[in-house]
């Protein structure tokens, strides 16, 4: 069985196109499991739901995509600010 290079690209295009979402919910992932406990629960947000929903996500693209774009651009600044020690006073 031979395959023409045509072929070869068409695949390995499928194979990027399809790889991204998968790490992009990955590095979200990582970034979630990396964060220590006391974190997630000074910023007031379980770890272990939004661990479970992107792995969830990482088998269900279409679930994955909006869940990783909503915990980078959300989830994760807050993350991170509370790490930094910048907490916010609710009045």
């Amino acid at each position: 069985m031979i395959f023409g290079i045509g072929e070869i690209l068409r695949t390995a295009f499928y194979i990027a196109i399809a790889g991204v979402p998968i790490a992009g919910i990955g590095l979200m992932f990582l970034h979630a499991a990396r964060a220590p406990q006391w974190v997630w629960a000074l910023a007031g947000r379980k770890q272990v739901v939004w661990l479970a929903s992107l792995l969830i996500g990482a088998a269900i693209i279409p679930v994955g995509i909006p869940l990783a774009v909503y915990y980078c651009v959300r989830v994760r600044p807050e993350i991170n600010r509370v790490e930094r020690g910048e907490l916010r006073i609710d009045e």
